[in-house]
């Protein structure tokens, strides 16, 4: 991007990219009129990532617990998702 002229730079006005390393303070940099977002892939694997911890810990929870209680940890865990 470095090699285009400023003349183009300015005028991108939108630009994607993914949530790791500098990326946006460079495209604010670089492009200043650009609304910048968070590709799909990475927003969505992130969410799945969060999820799956928070479903990891409630099954080792729920393992401690006795059944009746157990029934109430995953009633509460479904309303959470569902």
């Amino acid at each position: 991007m470095r090699e285009w002229s400023e003349t183009v730079l300015v005028k991108i006005e939108k630009v994607s990219i993914d949530m790791s390393g500098n990326y946006k303070s460079l495209i604010q940099k670089l492009c200043p009129n650009a609304v910048i977002t968070a590709d799909r892939f990475h927003v969505t694997k992130m969410i799945y990532e969060e999820l799956n911890g928070a479903r990891i810990n409630q099954k080792k929870v729920a393992e401690t617990l006795e059944v009746k209680q157990k029934t109430l940890v995953l009633e509460h865990w479904y309303c959470l998702i569902g």
